[in-house]
């Protein structure tokens, strides 16, 4: 892989990656890509005061499973201004004699130079805003695959007052989630979801969540996908 390219993993209640004023959500794609589904945005926040400029593009990973030249994105070019949100709109179609499995690409993001103004109206030489150059590995899968998750040595705490859910999760499947923890009342109703990051394949993640009041079962939600997954423990 090549020395610039920067493959993170930030496991956060967001699902943000942050670098200085670059804010890039969620960090995975995690699509089925031979049912016409193979569709999903991502965003990129501008928690600064000055407009910032992005250019993006598809990558490949470097692998034998790379399917970048079947990946469309648009725009290429995403202006921000401050306290503003851009959203990057990706489709991914597997041609009909790609074997199941799962595959990858990557999406690169890198800073565009925004002149500066003087206070005459004309441009000034130089970028107002710090450079950013990273590009976040995707995974997208073909097939139907069944769901794995299995929790292990799970328990239920007391802290100050309040009640919290511990356990060790793990993905025996094949491909990967972006897993959120969610509590659902006596009459079936979600109270809320929280998010736990990427667990890829024959991966696994430790966890601790508050309880929120009326719970009656914690369940598992697929992020990306926006499902619930068919694991959930009674409280």
């Amino acid at each position: 892989m090549k020395k610039n390219t920067l493959l993170f993993i930030l496991l956060y209640f967001t699902m943000i990656f942050t670098l200085g004023a670059f804010e890039f959500s969620p960090i995975g794609f995690d699509k089925r890509i031979d049912n016409g589904e193979g569709y999903g945005e991502f965003f990129l926040d501008n928690s600064t005061g000055e407009t910032q400029r992005y250019k993006v593009k598809i990558l490949g990973n470097g692998k034998k499973n790379d399917i970048s030249k079947y990946v469309k994105i648009y725009p290429t070019i995403v202006t921000v201004k401050p306290k503003d949100r851009g959203v990057i709109k990706v489709y991914v179609e597997a041609p009909k004699n790609l074997k199941n499995g799962v595959y990858g690409f990557m999406i690169g993001c890198e800073s565009i130079a925004i002149p500066a103004l003087k206070k005459d109206g004309k441009d000034v030489d130089g970028a107002v805003s710090m450079r950013t150059n990273v590009a976040v590995e995707m995974e997208a899968y073909v097939g139907s695959m069944e769901d794995k998750i299995e929790v292990k040595r799970s328990k239920i705490i007391e802290k100050n007052g309040e009640r919290y859910f511990q356990g060790e999760f793990f993905n025996g499947g094949e491909r990967g989630y972006e897993i959120g923890v969610g509590f659902v009342d006596g009459d079936n109703s979600l109270i809320e979801v929280y998010s736990q990051g990427r667990m890829g394949a024959s991966g696994g993640m430790k966890v601790e969540v508050k309880i929120p009041p009326r719970s009656k079962k914690l369940i598992f939600y697929d992020y990306n996908n926006q499902v619930f997954l068919k694991k959930f423990l009674m409280l």
